[in-house]
This record gives C-alpha cells, sequence and structure tokens, in this order.
C-alpha cells in the first residue's frame, strides 16, 4: 500500500545532531537539514530549512553517523506542532519525522587517537 504523506529532502546538515531518550527511554534524534533551491526568474540560489526528528534504531544511527555539514537525503513525513506560549500566543511549526535517512557523502572517519 503506497505511503501518501512522503515528503523527500536532499541537502546539508546544518548542526549536529542531538541524541535524547523519552521518559519511556526511547531514543529521538533531532537535526536541522539546509536545501538550496532557485524560484523562477531570481538570479539568486534561496536556502530552506527543515527540521528532522528520527526515532528508535535510526535515531541511533543518525546520531553516530551525522555531523554539521554532512549531505543527507531524508524520506519521512510532515507534522505539525502547535502550541500556545505562556502570554497566551499560539505557535506553529513543521518537522520531517524521518522514516529512512541516506548518507550521501562517505561515513564519518573516526578520529585517531
Amino acid at each position: 500500500m503506497p505511503i501518501n504523506d512522503t515528503v523527500q529532502i536532499e541537502g546539508n546538515v546544518t548542526r549536529d545532531p542531538v541524541l535524547k531518550k523519552t521518559k519511556t527511554g526511547k531514543s529521538v534524534c533531532t537535526f536541522s537539514v539546509a536545501v538550496n533551491h532557485f524560484s523562477k526568474g531570481d538570479a539568486e540560489q534561496k536556502v530552506s530549512f527543515f527540521d528532522v526528528e528520527t526515532w528508535e534504531k535510526l535515531a541511533e544511527s543518525c546520531a553516530s553517523n551525522i555531523t554539521k555539514g554532512r549531505r543527507v537525503m531524508v524520506f519521512g513525513s510532515l507534522r505539525q506542532e502547535r502550541w500556545d506560549d505562556a502570554d497566551g500566543k499560539k505557535h506553529s511549526r513543521l518537522k520531517i519525522v524521518g522514516r529512512d535517512i541516506r548518507y550521501i557523502e562517505s561515513l564519518k572517519k573516526p578520529e585517531a587517537a
């Protein structure tokens, strides 16, 4: 059965991933990806930034293999978070919940001892 809510982006990681554990012990990894694109009629390149969240084994893999500057391809689903701040102001943001991450460049090399 096809998945209808799939998004795919390719870009460079803008910050080192952050790996955390939930209260129930599940691993979650977050990082951000910059995607370069051009708009018709514009000579200058534009950049969009996407927050990515991965879970469980994929989260562990991302934390071990991704560093700032790494080129990745992310396959996942868009999720919207909504919340009210302490002043009652409404906020919203989109993120990608990654189901598959492809490493475009070689895996990071172990540091010399």
